[in-house]
């Protein structure tokens, strides 16, 4: 009986140990499990902050560009109220400058073709003039 004892003692003490080593494995897989939950979490925390980030960068992306559109549409409406009737008056200067610029060509063109054609007359008055 006392063998029997024993081999039943060893069993059971055997079977303590496994029972021992499996929670041990136990404990170690819910360790390794926690710390994946956390690290999931602490990065799925940052996505969440990026992506609050970027929705915000994106809204005052948006609102900065509407500002440049209204300051668009009001430098537009400034140069078509302003600006426009100057630039069309300089235009109207210059076209004026270039007719008569173009008129006083044309004069000296004729004057001169009506000095050459009367060079011929007008030499020898010129000579008994300037001879005197």
């Amino acid at each position: 009986m006392a063998g029997q004892n024993d081999e039943v003692l060893r069993a059971l003490g055997r079977l303590e140990e496994s029972v021992r080593l499996l929670r041990e494995d136990f404990q170690d897989e819910k360790s390794a499990a926690r710390e994946s939950r956390a690290a999931i979490h602490t990065r799925l925390d940052r996505q969440q902050d990026d992506l609050s980030h970027l929705e915000t960068t994106v809204v005052l992306s948006g609102q900065t560009v509407a500002q440049q559109r209204d300051v668009i549409a009001g430098l537009k409406e400034t140069v078509e109220k302003d600006i426009r009737p100057t630039i069309d008056e300089v235009k109207d200067i210059k076209r004026l400058g270039r007719t008569a610029s173009m008129i006083f060509v044309s004069l000296g063109f004729t004057a001169g073709g009506v000095f050459f054609t009367f060079w011929d007359s007008v030499r020898p008055w010129l000579g008994k003039l300037l001879m005197r």
